[in-house]
């Protein structure tokens, strides 16, 4: 997908990747024109990168393969950023500081990815990698049980 900047969070605080047809049923649901949605998804849709679209009308939450959700970060040290989690398990949490994005993901086998991430952001933001993990995310909105997509992300310990 297409990078999401910070400005896309400030803008609007949920995008989704476009993947199926059927959603276009909903998004001119919204109010958006058809004839503008198909030319700009035939514009930005080159089908091996999925474009992203802002959601309007977040509650509920519409079930999509990936959602992008704006969250407030905080550090084990105390440090507040902006950034995102992917869907409302948060199986990725993105943090945007000094111009860059940092992504981390839950997922054991990425382990070595969130070391090299994690050193590279430490670098970035002039902090030991070890005042940054745990984090707290928390967002403005509710999971599909009406509770808050708030909690706590941590890194996966390197075993090899």
């Amino acid at each position: 997908m297409s990078a999401l900047s910070i400005q896309h969070f400030e803008s609007h605080p949920i995008w989704s990747e476009y993947y199926d047809y059927e959603e276009r049923e909903e998004i001119v649901a919204w109010g958006v024109d058809p004839e503008w949605l198909a030319s700009e998804l035939e514009r930005a849709h080159t089908g091996n990168d999925h474009c992203a679209y802002p959601i309007l009308r977040p509650y509920p939450l519409p079930e999509r393969m990936r959602l992008y959700i704006r969250a407030i970060i905080t550090s084990k040290s105390g440090r507040t950023f902006v950034g995102h989690v992917m869907n409302e398990e948060a199986d990725v949490l993105s943090i945007f500081a000094n111009g860059d994005e940092f992504r981390f993901s839950r997922g054991d086998m990425l382990s070595d990815l969130n070391d090299k991430e994690l050193k590279r952001m430490a670098a970035a933001i002039d902090s030991s990698a070890g005042d940054l993990f745990p984090v707290i995310y928390r967002t403005e909105f509710l999971d599909s049980e009406d509770q808050p997509i708030a909690g706590v992300f941590s890194l996966t310990e390197n075993t090899s």
